[in-house]
């Protein structure tokens, strides 16, 4: 009977997933989650103003006009949306860890975070439908100046729908297809971050590595979109090299340091 149980328990866990370039996410991860359920991000939103505080002071206009996207998601315009990097898939920005200490110190607490950053969407703008790399993290929103309630401002997950609040955390699974708005006149700011679904928490490494090599595809295509017409049995063997490349690079990369 315990043997029958634990094989029911792991057929009901997906196979982790990556999505190299856009398609659509079969499997039965929710749209929204209900943030009373996790506590490890209770202190997060406990010191929030803390974080847009630090945020706001320093990612000003000027700021903003400096900052440019690598592999951006869709939008309605070049300019439409921003982001600063602390880590992105175990890959750590550590000039902007060290820029925003009090932020830093913050999200270090979290476990199994994996990606976090700073988004700022500007007035009027919209970041189009896509999804994400991954089908084994949780995307998590802390607002931080929200200019205006829903449905003003709000995300759609597939066929449902939220608003952002400051100070309080919108989880969602963004292996679905998703889309972001600001209908104001104001810009939207955010704590962006991914932790790492409990089911696959001890796959974390693999995790990133997988999702930096499927970031890397992504980047290579922008440059080349002729990629993408390459044979499935190719693009799946470039995704393996470039996944052992992050495999191996990640922790170098934070023990020393490096870029």
């Amino acid at each position: 009977m315990v043997r029958s149980n634990f094989t029911y328990k792991m057929k009901a866990i997906e196979a982790p997933k990556y999505f190299i370039f856009e398609e659509s996410y079969t499997g039965n991860h929710e749209y929204f989650y209900n943030s009373d359920e996790y506590p490890e991000i209770k202190e997060l939103e406990a010191h929030w103003q803390v974080i847009a505080q630090e945020v706001l002071g320093i990612i000003t206009d000027s700021e903003l006009r400096k900052m440019s996207n690598i592999n951006p998601p869709h939008l309605s315009n070049p300019n439409a949306w921003r982001n600063i990097y602390f880590y992105n898939f175990g890959w750590q920005t550590h000039k902007n860890c060290n820029r925003f200490p009090l932020t830093f110190a913050l999200i270090s607490k979290i476990p199994n975070l994996i990606l976090c950053g700073v988004t700022v969407l500007e007035p009027n703008s919209k970041v189009l439908p896509h999804n994400g790399e991954t089908n084994t993290t949780i995307r998590c929103h802390l607002g931080l100046k929200i200019p205006a309630p829903y449905p003003t401002c709000g995300v759609r997950v597939g066929n449902k729908e939220r608003g952002w609040k400051e100070g309080r955390t919108l989880m969602f699974s963004d292996a679905h297809y998703h889309t972001t708005w600001n209908d104001s006149n104001e810009k939207r700011y955010i704590l962006v971050f991914d932790i790492v679904r409990k089911e696959y928490a001890e796959k974390r490494h693999s995790i990133c590595a997988n999702s930096l090599g499927a970031l890397t595809l992504k980047y290579l295509y922008s440059l080349n979109p002729k990629i993408k017409n390459l044979p499935p049995f190719i693009i799946k063997i470039a995704h393996k090299c470039f996944t052992i490349f992050w495999y191996l690079y990640l922790p170098v990369q934070q023990k020393f340091r490096l870029p």
